[in-house]
């Protein structure tokens, strides 16, 4: 029998060192990290559940990263001065009994998609751990260990009080200088976000990560294969299984709606059970022809919401010919169900019932659907361990599966998981996963699929026959995913991904030949479509639409002209010459005076203003903006952020960074030199280290960040004329390397765009033509 590995928690397990046998049975082999002698025998169990164990009970859905509560071992049995709380599935190497290593040691070096995704699954499980105030396991860098791809706990450790996503942020900015350069300016964005408090749920943060996922997806070439079969086993005279594709069925292709396979185990009897898995199976075949799977398509919520209904779809099918046929009690017919999806970058697994889905990878064989019977819902409630569960006469009860109420009550889960090596999603009937066959056989017969000395056909057949000798008791289907990622060689010269903007719907990702290499860009489908929503529109009146072409037309004239003058140089010249040509200097429009704004949205930046340029802060004269001049006042990140500090007239910056909003474009600017000597004119200013006293910057009825003003005392004029808001203290005065926000419509006047900085004004900003290319 294999030796089965404990990780030991509480008091008593304190004063206990390798090599001592606590109650006789459990060998401590390393600090806290224990082997069962005698595994065959149940362990020491509560009476009843305390209150700092119970959160590994609620979270027993999320056993991929939680481990659980194996059993107790009491003072009475131990004869030490405390319990000890026996943890299984722990993330423990067997084969070298030690733990496996931590996020942040294995962090450095790991490719892009995969930081992405065990940041992913942290932010899926933050919410969940809030619930059972545990969260604080999440913020401790010890206890989240990782195997390949999976994010594995080693113990839950109790808040004090509720963490905020700020303190994470924190602690996901202690990776950054490590993280792919692919992702590391993505993830500096981010954590300005959660530490400023913009990221207020895990949700919100989930949406952040899978957008970024799904860009770092593009980069992977992906085939799907599939191998379905079912068999009526040994012990019965009829086959109440079934599967889709049909039996025997391989299939090879691309993620999508086809790359898709469905097991269902029938509940009822001969014409009862058959019948309602057949139906199951038609049902949900319609419905996923019915989705647009494609990348210009994904959407995480819709498509799990579209599996939820397409479940639900199928039971009310079963349901209602239970109904027509009056079919009462025990009776009626249903079916179990498990479905795996291979969509884009991700796997997505539906379930009801007790067939199971189990994910194999390099690194181990992962049980990724909870049975829907008694025995786990009375540990997902809380109420007694699952071995104490397994125990009840009823333990193996379904509390639900398809077609014996309506869907009204009917819960089936959807989980998804981003997909970044290739893997096999095993599918299957209880006739195989009873008795612990799957982790019994799993390396032998299912992982070298992954090298490719045996085919998902042949790895089909033996798992149906192992089903058939070492249980035999059942009918048996299985089905295997076998899912290839490989990155592209080209994937290498992408070298920056961007966060997006909060509360914006996720953009339309271009099919792959259209895929651009800079994941800073956006593709025109995803510009063009990612605001739309579905309207009803009126048909158009024809005798009016003439008339109103004409004038939109005019508008837009109108609004280029004015954009073209104030943002194109060379434009602006030549009117201001040909109107003073015509009307003499009093016809001349002051080219400093701002026009009045019109419409929220911000006109797209010149060209000057693109990542990568330099700016020069320029110095107005005195008296138009007061004796200070010109400076720039930079925030601490995008939004209502407070001011970071203050930049004088005179230095250099670069823009390293741009990010579009709903409130317009934002700029990220490092500070690269400033001036030596201020004016004589111009008051040093004030060091603040305090910025406790900083009034919030008021807030547009648009939503846009107005700017602070440049000093107590005066107040910067906005486009309309009105006066900005001040704050109560000086701001601090930035130094070289620093870096902060400002909205670019508050920095375009003030700046002179396109110098050409020699050495010394370059300072800390990167010298070359890489970081400068609108240098000469």
């Amino acid at each position: 029998m294999p030796k089965h590995y404990l990780w030991a928690v509480g008091e008593g397990i304190k004063a206990c060192k390798p090599g001592d046998l606590i109650a006789g049975r459990y060998l401590v082999k390393r600090d806290r990290l224990l082997v069962d002698t005698q595994p065959e025998q149940l362990p020491e169990l509560p009476e009843e559940i305390p209150s700092a164990i119970a959160p590994y009970l609620r979270l027993f859905a999320y056993q991929l990263h939680v481990p659980q509560v194996y059993g107790l071992v009491s003072p009475a049995t131990s004869k030490l001065s405390g319990d000890i709380w026996l943890l299984e599935n722990a993330p423990i190497f067997k084969v070298t009994e030690s733990l496996m290593p931590e996020l942040a040691d294995s962090w450095k070096g790991s490719a892009a998609m995969r930081q992405l995704n065990w940041l992913w699954q942290i932010a899926q499980i933050w919410q969940p751990c809030i619930a059972q105030g545990v969260a604080s396991t999440l913020l401790t860098p010890e206890l989240l260990r990782v195997e390949g791809q999976l994010v594995r706990f080693l113990e839950l450790q109790p808040d004090r009080k509720p963490p905020s996503l700020s303190l994470l942020g924190k602690l996901w900015q202690q990776w950054i200088d490590d993280a792919h350069p692919a992702i590391s300016n993505f993830l500096r964005q981010l954590c300005q976000q959660m530490v400023a408090g913009q990221v207020r749920h895990g949700e919100q943060l989930m949406g952040q990560l899978d957008k970024a996922l799904a860009k770092c997806g593009r980069f992977y070439d992906r085939h799907v294969e599939i191998a379905t079969g079912t068999d009526v086993g040994r012990a019965r005279a009829h086959n109440e299984d079934a599967c889709y594709p049909p039996s025997g069925t391989v299939f090879a292709g691309l993620p999508g709606s086809s790359a898709c396979a469905i097991v269902c185990d029938g509940i009822g009897g001969q014409d009862g059970g058959e019948v309602a898995s057949e139906l199951a199976i038609a049902v949900l075949q319609e419905k996923l022809q019915l989705l647009p799977l494609h990348q210009a398509n994904w959407d995480p919520k819709s498509l799990t919401s579209k599996l939820e209904r397409a479940a639900c779809a199928a039971n009310d099918k079963i349901a209602g010919r239970n109904d027509t046929e009056h079919r009462q009690g025990r009776q009626r017919m249903g079916t179990t169900l498990v479905m795996g999806l291979a969509h884009i970058h991700e796997l997505y697994v539906a379930h009801v019932g007790d067939s199971r889905a189990y994910l194999i990878t390099r690194t181990g064989c992962y049980q990724v659907t909870l049975d829907d019977d008694v025995a786990c819902r009375e540990v997902r409630l809380g109420y007694s361990l699952y071995r104490d569960a397994l125990e009840q006469v009823a333990a193996g009860a379904l509390i639900q599966a398809l077609g014996i109420t309506s869907s009204n009550t009917l819960h089936p889960t959807v989980q998804r998981f981003p997909v970044d090596e290739d893997c096999v999603l095993l599918l299957c009937s209880d006739g195989l996963s009873d008795k612990d066959r799957v982790e019994q056989c799993w390396e032998e017969e299912i992982l070298p699929i992954l090298d490719g000395s045996i085919s998902v056909a042949k790895a089909r057949d033996r798992l149906i026959e192992i089903a058939n000798t070492r249980n035999g008791h059942d009918n048996v289907t299985v089905a295997l995913i076998h899912c290839q990622a490989h990155l592209r060689e080209e994937s290498n010269t992408f070298t920056e991904l961007s966060v997006a903007p909060l509360d914006v719907p996720i953009e339309l990702i271009a099919d792959s030949e259209d895929m651009p290499t800079d994941l800073t860009e956006s593709t025109a489908l995803g510009d063009a479509t990612s605001q739309l929503r579905t309207q009803l529109v009126k048909s158009p009146d024809k005798s009016k639409s003439l008339f109103s072409l004409l004038v939109k037309i005019v508008f837009l004239l109108g609004l280029g002209g004015v954009f073209a003058y104030f943002f194109i140089p060379p434009v602006g010249r030549a009117i201001d010459t040909a109107g003073e040509s015509l009307f003499g200097k009093r016809g001349l429009i002051n080219a400093r005076s701002r026009p009045e704004k019109t419409v929220e949205s911000v006109p797209s930046p010149v060209k000057s203003l693109e990542k990568g340029s330099f700016i020069e802060i320029k110095s107005s004269a005195v008296g138009e903006w007061g004796a200070l001049g010109d400076r720039l006042d930079l925030r601490v990140a995008i939004g209502e952020s407070p001011v970071k500090g203050t930049v004088p007239a005179g230095s250099v910056l670069q823009v390293t960074n741009k990010q579009l909003t709903p409130q317009g474009n934002w700029l990220e600017l490092k500070v690269c030199s400033i001036p030596e000597i201020v004016r004589s004119n111009s008051p040093k200013p004030k060091s603040n280290k305090d910025f406790s006293t900083v009034s919030t910057p008021a807030v547009s009825p648009s939503g846009a960040v107005a700017s602070p003003s440049p000093s107590p005392a005066v107040a910067s004029p906005s486009p309309s004329g009105a006066v900005g808001p001040t704050v109560a203290v000086e701001s601090a005065k930035l130094q070289a390397g620093e870096i902060g926000w400002i909205q670019e419509q508050d920095a375009v006047s003030k700046v002179a765009s396109n110098p050409t900085p020699n050495p010394n004004l370059q300072g800390k900003c990167a010298v070359g033509s890489d970081s400068n290319p609108n240098a000469n």
